[in-house]
């Protein structure tokens, strides 16, 4: 900002003594510092810390918790979670929500399933199994811009609607046989890791440059932080709320088809409240505001593995599974008490 300066002696003051280091020096030693407080102050460095915490103390009890068979089937646990995660995070940071995941899961897991049965070529079973994701998350848009349902409302409707459908679409009853070379899609093996976790990697890489490096990110980033802003600034905004909901969508639905292949059938029970619930409670977790316009992947991938994790540990502590409820319940009330303590600090600052 100019300023007028102020009127004083005409006299040329001392020019003062240089410092013993360089500005350049200083400047990159505070760099840094800086950069080394934030990365320790950032959520992601907190999470991996408890993720160390847990698994200590339950390696403690139980050795075989450390062993690589076990480690690789946590990461393996919490894949299903982190694909889901990458697109309800990018429609939260958007300003959205969507709790019709669990559904959108199922939805997609049993369209290519029931399909693959009735001798459909599986990769276009897969490609339905998507659309059908698509579709839901077309509805959601449509429900909550046309007939101005809240998007709590919406997603919850849809959601028992699609549990329905699911149920409608099987008659209850588990989708199998499946071709081999599906299976080999969610069984198999590259470069000694198994494909679900290429898969998760995969994903976070697009979702992170997406986030990240686009202007489509800049653009949910600035529509979740303040909307009216945004339709002030001319971003369209229904575009790209449709494209979140769809995203979401057909994320859910490609966890739902990623899980069938693993476990070899196309499940009615999978998915559901539980799921979506858990899914949730990574975004959260991970640092993803639910007032929308913060979070990133990387957290939602440290807050997937936490809660797989946690569900591992429990397990092999020989903990009753009904505690897994209690103990996801109760993280998520905390992340949201932590979310809006920090949005609290954030705007005291300003």
């Amino acid at each position: 900002m100019n300023s007028t300066p102020a009127p004083g002696p005409t006299t040329t003051a001392p020019a003062p003594t240089p410092p013993v280091t360089g500005p350049e020096e200083g400047g990159t030693r505070r760099t840094a510092g800086t950069t080394a407080r934030g990365i320790l102050l950032r959520q992601e460095t907190t999470l991996l810390a408890v993720v160390v915490v847990i698994g200590a103390v339950t390696a403690a009890k139980n050795p075989a918790f450390l062993s690589a068979d076990n480690l690789l089937e946590v990461l393996r646990s919490s894949v299903v979670y982190f694909v889901m995660g990458c697109g309800a995070a990018l429609l939260v940071i958007g300003g959205g929500l969507d709790f019709s995941v669990g559904a959108g899961f199922t939805l997609g897991a049993l369209t290519s399933t029931s399909l693959m049965s009735h001798g459909l070529w599986w990769p276009l079973a897969v490609l339905a199994g998507l659309a059908a994701g698509a579709a839901l998350g077309t509805v959601n848009h449509l429900v909550i811009s046309r007939l101005h349902v809240p998007p709590i409302i919406a997603t919850l409707g849809t959601f028992f609607v699609c549990l329905g459908l699911n149920t409608q679409m099987t008659g209850g009853v588990d989708v199998l046989p499946l071709p081999q070379p599906f299976l080999v899609f969610g069984q198999g093996t590259f470069a000694g890791l198994p494909n679900v976790i290429w898969f998760a990697l995969l994903t976070g890489i697009v979702f992170w440059f997406l986030l990240e490096h686009t202007r489509f990110g800049v653009d949910v980033r600035a529509l979740g932080g303040n909307r009216q802003a945004a339709v002030g600034n001319g971003l369209r905004t229904t575009r790209i709320d449709l494209a979140l909901y769809v995203v979401a969508g057909v994320t859910a639905a490609f966890a739902g088809v990623v899980y069938s292949a693993r476990v070899g059938a196309g499940q009615v029970e999978a998915g559901g409240s539980s799921t979506t619930l858990v899914v949730v409670t990574a975004v959260l977790i991970g640092g993803v505001s639910l007032l929308g316009g913060l979070g990133s992947i990387t957290g939602v991938a440290v807050g997937a593995v936490l809660l797989s994790v946690i569900d591992n540990a429990l397990i092999v502590a020989a903990v009753p599974p009904q505690y897994n409820n209690i103990v996801v319940g109760t993280i998520l009330i905390a992340a949201v008490a932590v979310d809006h303590l920090r949005r609290r600090r954030l705007y005291d600052r300003r």
